[in-house]
């Protein structure tokens, strides 16, 4: 049976909230009964990392962290971002299979080496705007709602069996949703500022490789 590979680090506001999305994702793959690793501190390291992908060969990648052009990052180990696949170091354990990072700027050049794939990723910042008053319960964080959801849209379209282009519409789809919603409350304080937060998510998301994959 196929496996996914999620990592989830956990150590500032933004990872809190991508860790707590991304095991939303966890809980409906068990109920899909798809088995799932769930990498996350203290073995979300680049060598346990690339351990388990020649071992386990996860079919289905998925990164929630920071980033940048050449790099996504994991944990912090001893007070440092920890590179978990580096442009020209490990970035083959993202060949052949599909990979959606949600991190910044890592379709940039990263995902450009995994293109015998299917690498979706954004070329730009991927950015969210959270509600500070539920920074420690983001379930109750319904400004965050609106830019995590349409991330989420992508691998649970995945788990269904819809192929990278077709989830990565899906996103595209409820991200239009939610800025329409936001227009009908423009009159709310940032409603604005977050409608083009969010069409930039929209904007930098990006499929390289196979669009036609699938995971199961």
């Amino acid at each position: 049976m196929k496996v996914m590979l999620v990592t989830r680090p956990r150590y500032d506001d933004a990872t809190e909230y991508l860790f707590y999305y991304a095991g939303l994702i966890l809980n409906e793959s068990g109920s899909r009964g798809i088995p799932f690793i769930d990498l996350k501190r203290p073995k979300l390291t680049k060598n346990t990392l690339t351990a388990i992908v020649k071992e386990k060969k996860p079919e289905l990648v998925f990164f929630n962290g920071h980033g940048d052009e050449k790099t996504i990052y994991g944990d912090k180990v001893e007070g440092n971002e920890e590179n978990l696949v580096s442009e020209g170091e490990n970035d083959w354990i993202l060949k052949s299979r599909i990979t959606y990072a949600r991190a910044c700027n890592a379709a940039n050049s990263l995902g450009k080496k995994c293109a015998d794939g299917c690498f979706i990723g954004y070329n730009n910042p991927f950015c969210f705007w959270i509600d500070d008053k539920w920074s420690a319960k983001p379930s109750n964080d319904n400004t965050a709602k609106l830019f995590l959801e349409p991330s989420n849209v992508i691998i649970s379209s995945l788990l269904k069996g819809n192929t990278g282009d077709e989830s990565v519409e899906k996103s595209v789809q409820l991200s239009k949703k939610n800025m329409l919603k936001l227009l009908k409350d423009k009159e709310e304080p940032g409603a604005v500022q977050s409608i083009m937060l969010i069409w930039n998510n929209m904007e930098g998301l990006s499929v390289i490789g196979n669009g036609n994959m699938k995971f199961n």
